[in-house]
């Protein structure tokens, strides 16, 4: 029987770097794979430990050549190899509300462009 999906809000497929701090002042860059409003999964260059907080900060395209620039706190729920590189899965925790509405309109966007 297939594992019922545990996330309460649905994916979108991304292709962008986001900026990824487990101690507040160094920032590796990460190659994004899915956002949602409760978190991402991401490819890092080194692994990171499950349960590590993290400070995030990804950037959403709005009108051309216009970004707004998210900002908000998680921690690795998930962190494993595949195929040579390191996929995390990142829960969200902290958002500010006017971060939260970007991300909403993001990917209502997303939704009437498919």
């Amino acid at each position: 029987m297939p594992e019922k999906e545990k996330r309460s809000s649905k994916r979108f497929s991304v292709k962008q770097m986001i900026d990824i701090s487990s101690d507040g002042d160094v920032f590796l860059a990460a190659k994004g794979l899915d956002l949602s409003l409760g978190g991402l999964s991401c490819e890092v260059s080194h692994p990171l430990d499950p349960m590590t907080p993290v400070y995030l900060m990804l950037g959403l395209p709005r009108d051309v050549g216009d970004i707004h620039l998210v900002k908000c706190e998680g921690y690795v729920a998930h962190s494993r190899m595949e195929d040579g590189k390191c996929i995390v899965g990142i829960q969200f925790t902290e958002m500010p509300d006017e971060y939260r509405a970007m991300l909403e309109e993001h990917f209502s966007a997303l939704e009437s462009n498919s």
